[in-house]
């Protein structure tokens, strides 16, 4: 080759190689960082901590329920097809009574 060539060859951001059989081109680091520098250097430089994760997704919040109804039963605020807890409680402690009355008869 001569020596023009030789650098052209040199300059250009495809390295070639051949095998008798076929010829294959592959791009050189060169020209690989000149593609990716906003991927490679897109790196933090420090752990985020927990407090600043934290903060900055504070502005998501939660949503209102839509979904809340009065309890047939006593009046009360609950949330649809759920048990109201006033009514759970009051079931709850009837059961508690009846099963501790059959375990001492």
């Amino acid at each position: 080759m001569t020596s023009l060539a030789l650098q052209r060859a040199l300059q250009s951001p495809w390295r070639t190689f051949s095998w008798p059989s076929f010829t294959l081109a592959l791009p050189t680091l060169q020209s690989l960082w000149e593609l990716l520098p906003p991927i490679v250097l897109a790196v933090p430089k420090k752990k985020v901590s927990h407090s600043r994760k934290a903060m900055r997704s504070a502005h998501k919040g939660l949503k209102d329920k839509l979904n809340i109804v009065h309890c047939p039963g006593c009046g009360q605020p609950k949330l649809a097809h759920h048990a109201c807890r006033s009514c759970y409680d009051s079931i709850i402690s009837q059961l508690r009574r009846g099963s501790k009355r059959e375990q001492r008869s």
